[in-house]
């Protein structure tokens, strides 16, 4: 690769722009970063913003083979707008160790906040980066080890992908049933032949479980300071986000009962909004929830019981649209002798087959 000379470079910024071409022959491309960032922290650049950009191909000569093998995808391009986004907050991350907040504090620097929104989409909503053959046998091997209950709920949320009718299922069960392993067929399922799935959890921990899965709130933008008005601040008309979620056959949300229903009403008032049916649940998505009412439910801060119940996915006037699939064999216990003695477990199930 062949660099510009010094042309444009101040007089006294072309030592400086000298030793990064030097350093670029023997170092390594993590070295410069850091070599550029101590020249910024020493103020030693008058003019650091032509500096950049003179050398922002070889401050970001790494870029492309990192975001390539963290992304599993050997096909990968990057627009020399997104290479230097990401050596810009390399750099940043540099001055921020050394209790520099950002590059704002050095005039003329480019800002990697003016195009991070664009690249934290792409990486959050990274869909292209999959072996699909990988997937097939993934796919076949979790088909081939799920029972008729299971095969059932998986059998009836792919035909509605099939159909591209849309709706809202919850998959409902105890631990250990095989909420997640269904999940997983899903992407694997999906993802094998082209289509787009979007996995988010309620946390992190459960997000970690799905293959590329998020929290929701990382995807959408659902706001902290949450009420029954909330929309994502994430989807917007015409943004990345949107036209992603506009080709998105299927969205899976694990653990939706530990977050409170105003969250999922969020995305169900952006998604009406930016699909332009305001009539139909999520804009017409296909969303599939899971989860078990008797673990963790939404925190209320100072909230009773009342509260926190009445926080619940099934107290949200969406409940009414959501069509429940029960899973009730517990993969964990030995099938042998499986057997659910316990009566307020049984009683609770009742429940929420009447409630579904």
């Amino acid at each position: 690769m062949t660099f510009n000379d010094n042309e444009g470079i101040s007089e006294d910024d072309k030592e400086n722009y000298s030793a990064i071409r030097e350093a670029y022959s023997w170092g390594s491309i993590c070295n410069i970063r850091n070599l550029f960032a101590a020249m910024l922290l020493s103020r030693s650049l008058s003019q650091p913003e032509k500096v950049w950009e003179k050398t922002w191909h070889m401050l970001s000569g790494d870029i492309l083979e990192r975001q390539r093998n963290l992304l599993h995808n050997k096909e990968l391009k990057l627009t020399d707008d997104e290479l230097k986004h990401h050596a810009l907050i390399d750099i940043e991350r540099i001055l921020q160790i050394n209790k520099v907040s950002n590059l704002q504090n050095f005039y003329g620097m480019p800002i990697p906040g003016a195009i991070l929104s664009t690249h934290r989409e792409n990486n959050l909503l990274n869909e292209f980066g999959y072996d699909k053959r990988e997937l097939t046998y993934e796919h076949t091997f979790l088909i081939s080890s799920m029972t008729m209950e299971q095969m059932s709920v998986y059998d009836e949320i792919m035909e509605s992908v099939a159909m591209d009718r849309g709706g809202v299922f919850f998959i409902y069960g105890h631990a250990g049933t095989g909420k997640t392993f269904i999940l997983k067929a899903l992407c694997a399922a999906l993802r094998s032949r082209g289509d787009i799935v979007l996995p988010v959890a309620s946390s992190g921990i459960a997000a970690a479980y799905l293959s590329g899965g998020k929290t929701a709130h990382e995807v959408f933008g659902i706001p902290l300071d949450i009420s029954e008005n909330s929309t994502c601040k994430n989807i917007k008309h015409g943004c990345h986000l949107a036209n992603h979620l506009c080709k998105t056959k299927l969205i899976i949300w694990d653990e939706a009962p530990m977050i409170h229903k105003f969250c999922i009403e969020a995305l169900d008032r952006s998604l009406r909004d930016v699909m332009q049916a305001s009539k139909k649940p999520f804009g017409g998505k296909l969303v599939v929830f899971a989860g078990d009412f008797r673990q963790l439910l939404p925190l209320y801060t100072k909230g009773g019981r009342d509260k926190i119940v009445g926080s619940v996915i099934n107290s949200s006037y969406l409940w009414s649209e959501c069509k429940v699939l029960h899973l009730t064999r517990n993969m964990r216990l030995d099938l042998g002798s499986f057997d659910i003695k316990d009566q307020e477990l049984l009683e609770f199930d009742e429940w929420i087959k009447k409630v579904g």
